[in-house]
């Protein structure tokens, strides 16, 4: 019993006080990571190409496929956190019809490297210098 409690606590502080991102977090398993990391007592935040109805005020719309995207997205952080300590790259995917590496244009190929790609760089090079600078992240 002292163990189950002892667990149920260092789970509710395992995150205290963290400032974090999770890409792709409002459904499936990015929704998952962020309830995960706001149980451990993270400041958790996440993105969504769309606005949804029920979301909290820890959504924050932006389409991270785009360079426009990402700088309005760091910008928010900047201006939300003043820095992040703990960024999840989870989203991806890819909207490509069927019929391998011929049937697809330049054009698909270039969304899905935006976004599964692209995303993540452009994500690291913006919060990868405030992190060294602070001495941590992840």
């Amino acid at each position: 019993m002292a163990c189950l409690r002892q667990l149920i606590m260092s789970e509710a502080s395992e995150f205290k006080g963290k400032r974090i991102l999770v890409t792709g977090g409002t459904r499936g398993i990015g929704k998952a990571i962020v309830e995960r990391l706001s149980r451990g007592g993270g400041r958790v935040v996440t993105t969504g190409r769309k606005q949804i109805s029920n979301a909290s005020d820890g959504l924050i719309q932006a389409d991270v496929s785009t360079r426009a995207g990402i700088d309005e997205l760091v910008a928010a952080i900047m201006n939300r956190f003043g820095g992040l300590d703990i960024l999840v790259h989870n989203v991806g995917g890819s909207a490509a019809r069927g019929g391998g590496a011929m049937a697809l244009s330049d054009d698909d190929w270039q969304q899905a490297l935006d976004l599964n790609l692209l995303a993540a760089v452009r994500l690291d090079r913006a919060f990868l210098p405030s992190m060294i600078e602070q001495g941590s992240g992840v």
